[in-house]
């Protein structure tokens, strides 16, 4: 299936131009679409691997520089969840800081409460996800997707939420 083979390419290619990112486009509109495009990309990649066997689909990450970071057909199931986690964070946040900032009307209560328990929810679910992904595979996970910041780090992450 040349379809797999292409799909790894195009996900280098966004892994490449996310690790390009400087720290102050960390957690932009350039940095989230990316992110947002890998998701795409590798939603597709997890369709086109369902019918390939565990074995098959190793062979074909073979000659991937993904390779170390998508071991397995699940560990792309595992990156999907932790990737949705992540921007679900970042919307959530954004949302509740906008309303912060400007618009605190009558029923900005209400929402901003909700959008910070979709934020927290979303983060202890990342949580959990990587703690039982364990470190090093966690590690590969944010070193992939730029995510550097401090609050993303392991030992953060698990001291916290």
């Amino acid at each position: 299936m040349a379809t797999i083979q292409r799909q790894l390419v195009n996900l280098e290619i966004l892994a490449e131009d996310l690790n390009s990112l400087s720290s102050e486009q960390y957690g932009g509109e350039q940095h989230i679409r990316l992110i947002e495009e890998y998701k795409e990309a590798l939603e597709h990649l997890s369709d086109s691997a369902k019918p390939e066997t565990e074995s098959g689909f190793k062979k074909r990450l073979t000659t991937s520089t993904l390779a170390h970071v998508l071991e397995s057909k699940q560990m792309i199931g595992v990156h999907l969840k932790l990737i949705g986690y992540v921007l679900t964070f970042w919307d959530a946040s954004k949302k509740a800081n906008d309303i912060l900032d400007t618009n605190f009307g009558e029923s900005a209560d209400k929402r901003l409460e909700l959008l910070q328990v979709k934020a927290i929810r979303a983060k202890a679910q990342l949580k959990t996800v990587a703690h039982a992904m364990g470190q090093a595979d966690y590690q590969k996970f944010i070193d992939l997707l730029n995510l550097r910041d401090a609050q993303w780090q392991w030992d953060v992450l698990l001291s916290r939420y």
